[in-house]
């Protein structure tokens, strides 16, 4: 059976209106809906290194921008992210069931604090975020973090992230995965897997 869902919360549990996004930010954050790596320094601020002063004047260096609109922008991005329907009301389903339901995200400390005052947010369990652990994923070490600290066992486990290299890194632990992608079906994915497991 699986006892475990754990989320990504970017694309996941939150995500943006990505026609908003360009309108609002331009090409700023374009890697963010890309099929591709993040810059250096946004996955160090996810990974803690970073503060996001030091980020934003990164950013304003790569794109050409005044500090006062790089640090505008970065706020901008923040405030789109906004939680997905769909799958607040999974994990209410699920906890509703007995699932137990976990955060795995790379995330900065300062947009990690202002996200927290979602009410999905309650919902959690526990909790594993990258700036943390100094640990970002795909790296397996902040897998096992999770696993370690709230005694999770991989076969009763599901893992929902928006980046297939996440999701295979999980898979080699023996985690159930969906990768969510822009057909928006990922929660029901997520549930079909827990139903047909757990013989609901």
């Amino acid at each position: 059976m699986i006892k475990n869902a754990i989320f990504d919360l970017g694309g996941v549990v939150l995500g943006r209106d990505f026609k908003r996004l360009g309108e609002v930010l331009g090409n700023t954050f374009a890697f963010i809906s890309a099929d591709e790596s993040f810059p250096e320094y946004w996955s160090e601020f996810d990974r803690g290194t970073y503060t996001r002063e030091e980020v934003t004047r990164m950013l304003a260096k790569d794109y050409n921008l005044t500090l006062e609109d790089a640090h505008e922008q970065v706020q901008r991005l923040l405030e789109l992210l906004q939680p997905i329907p769909e799958t607040v009301a999974l994990i209410e389903e699920l906890k509703a069931r007995g699932i137990r339901c976990y955060v795995l995200s790379n995330m900065s400390k300062e947009f990690y604090a202002e996200l927290l005052k979602f009410p999905v947010f309650e919902l959690f369990d526990g909790a594993v975020v990258s700036f943390e652990e100094r640990i970002n994923k795909p790296d397996r070490g902040i897998y096992e973090a999770l696993l370690s600290r709230y005694n999770l066992v991989p076969s009763e486990s599901i893992f929902a992230d928006d980046k297939i290299a996440n999701t295979e890194a999980a898979s080699l632990l023996g985690l159930h995965t969906v990768t969510y992608n822009c057909n928006g079906d990922g929660p029901e994915r997520v549930r079909e897997i827990i139903w047909r497991e757990n013989g609901w």
